[in-house]
């Protein structure tokens, strides 16, 4: 494969999982000699790139045109500037192969210069957009399939997010193509499950995630193993409500919030079982899960997707119905006391990541559609 010139370019507003691998597919198409530059407003995310290698410069404009009112107020207000400011940051890169965007607001912006300099787009999508799309009376949508116009190739990370995106009719079947999500992780080779009944879940803390359903399962698993404990790794507005409730279920000796830490997967580490208790809309894939399943640890969720994509049901995790709360804590309740079927599904989690979600798999992939996109 010929060395390519990619260009990233999006704007976030927190980090997550998103921006955890993008930052680990950059680094890994870089050391495979493609040349990478990034542009992101979000300083945290601009640092995390350049401790990939990266060479990530600064977006001086925030548009946000799918959060709140006052976010589209300010965009609309904005937008002449951000109009001319993307403009001049593709007229620099114009000598790229291709543009790689993630990001809502410039979907539009840079596809359309992109265009104008005659240089590829690649959008990587990782959500259904239906939620989004149908806010302020249906600006996104607009929004949306103005740019779609201008794309060469949508990378989704789930068949979940790709059903979702073809069910709205903006994008096409032959514009998508389906790319898991990956991780740099290298833990050391499977050994036995700690003893110790310890659940962990690390999140962004926000609605939908599903923090509070954990807490109230968690509930349920304590009046049966009454020593458990229940670790939350996150940050987000959403965590004073969870405190709220622990504290409410009087949980607060058996349950942990640690908010951001410095190394999440340090705690991970320490898990019997993983939990991913999120029900949210906009989830493109679950990037937990592969962490989890990389530790060797048995991953807990509801029945859904995409989770139910990476989770194999009574092989690398257990699986509830959508909203069984006791049907979630009766499974964490098997994998604590269970060290045969907890050992065994952790194993085998194992190594599914092994086999399907590293991040050098997943950098491979999507050399070959930037590859024929270029040419």
């Amino acid at each position: 494969m010929k060395p390519l010139r990619i260009c990233y370019i999006s704007q976030t507003f927190g980090l997550g999982g998103a921006e955890t691998f993008v930052s680990e597919l950059l680094g890994s198409l870089a050391q495979k000699q493609h040349a990478v530059t990034a542009y992101t407003n979000y300083q945290p995310f601009q640092k995390l790139l350049q401790q990939q290698g990266i060479s990530a410069q600064s977006i001086p404009v925030e548009i946000d045109i799918i959060g709140d009112w006052k976010g589209l107020l300010k965009a609309a207000i904005l937008l002449p500037a951000a109009w001319i400011i993307y403009g001049l940051i593709v007229w620099k890169e114009r000598k790229v192969d291709v543009f790689l965007i993630s990001g809502f607001a410039e979907k539009l912006f840079v596809s359309w210069w992109a265009r104008v300099f005659g240089v590829s787009v690649v959008w990587i999508e990782f959500a259904p957009m239906a939620t989004v799309l149908d806010k302020f009376f249906g600006l996104p949508r607009f929004w949306y399939q103005l740019a779609a116009k201008f794309v060469a190739t949508v990378i989704t990370s789930s068949r979940h997010s790709q059903r979702g995106l073809l069910a709205e009719k903006i994008l096409t079947k032959q514009q998508l193509a389906m790319i898991p999500c990956g991780r740099n992780i290298r833990p050391a080779p499977f050994a036995t499950l700690p003893k110790k009944p310890e659940i962990i879940c690390i999140s962004r803390m926000e609605a939908g995630k599903g923090q509070d359903l954990l807490v109230k399962i968690f509930a349920i698993v304590q009046k049966k193993i009454p020593h458990a404990h229940l670790t939350l790794v996150g940050e987000g507005a959403f965590l004073a409500t969870v405190r709220k409730l622990v504290k409410k279920l009087q949980l607060s000796k058996s349950i942990t919030c640690t908010g951001r830490v410095p190394d999440a997967l340090k705690i991970l580490a320490t898990a019997r079982v993983c939990a991913v208790p999120s029900i949210w809309p906009l989830e493109g894939f679950g990037l937990v899960s592969c962490e989890g399943m990389a530790f060797g640890k048995p991953v807990v969720a509801f029945d859904h997707g995409p989770g139910n994509e990476i989770i194999m049901h009574n092989k690398t995790g257990l699986l509830a119905s959508d909203g069984d709360l006791q049907a979630f804590a009766d499974n964490i309740i098997r994998l604590l006391t269970d060290d045969s079927l907890a050992n065994r599904l952790g194993s085998a989690g194992h190594q599914r990541f092994l086999a399907h979600y590293t991040i050098e798999r997943t950098a491979k992939q999507y050399e070959v559609i930037l590859q024929k996109v270029c040419q």
